[in-house]
């Protein structure tokens, strides 16, 4: 007696529900191993997430550090505390100040080490970003201390 007995129909018709079926399955197991793929894909970018604002974390101690090493005087374009003080007493309190890594984050450098750390204006460390370097953003810059006396010797 041959299997196809019990079943109605061809025998080419369980022949192609078996075909389905392993096309479906295959295709089950593709989906399961690609769903995995990007599970592993996913924690591994939140690991470097991780990883980077750590690296980016400065801790307030050191901020404060920073700002009295250099004086509370931006490093690119040489405004103060004292300069803003001098011209107007008060004004120095509304200077925003901000530490910045000298070596960007994505460049490898950290916020754990002081001497990777430089006190800057929020504008001039809106230039520099990730990208350029001090001596860069001194040249593009039209503002600042710095400026001023470059602009007297001319």
């Amino acid at each position: 007696m041959d299997w196809f007995d019990g079943l109605s129909g061809s025998p080419y018709t369980v022949y192609a529900l078996i075909v389905i079926l392993a096309i479906v399955l295959l295709a089950f197991i593709v989906v399961a191993f690609r769903y995995t793929r990007q599970q592993r894909d996913i924690l591994r970018q939140e690991e470097l997430d991780r990883e980077v604002a750590r690296r980016r974390r400065i801790r307030a101690s050191d901020k404060n550090e920073v700002f009295e090493r250099d004086n509370y005087t931006c490093q690119i374009c040489g405004i103060s505390k004292d300069y803003l003080d001098s011209l107007c007493e008060g004004l120095g309190d509304y200077l925003l100040l901000e530490a910045d890594h000298i070596r960007s984050v994505s460049q490898g450098g950290t916020g754990k080490d002081i001497d990777n750390l430089q006190c800057l204006c929020w504008r001039c460390n809106r230039k520099k970003g990730g990208r350029r370097t001090n001596a860069e953003v001194r040249e593009m810059i039209d503002y600042g201390v710095e400026f001023l006396y470059r602009n007297e010797d001319s």
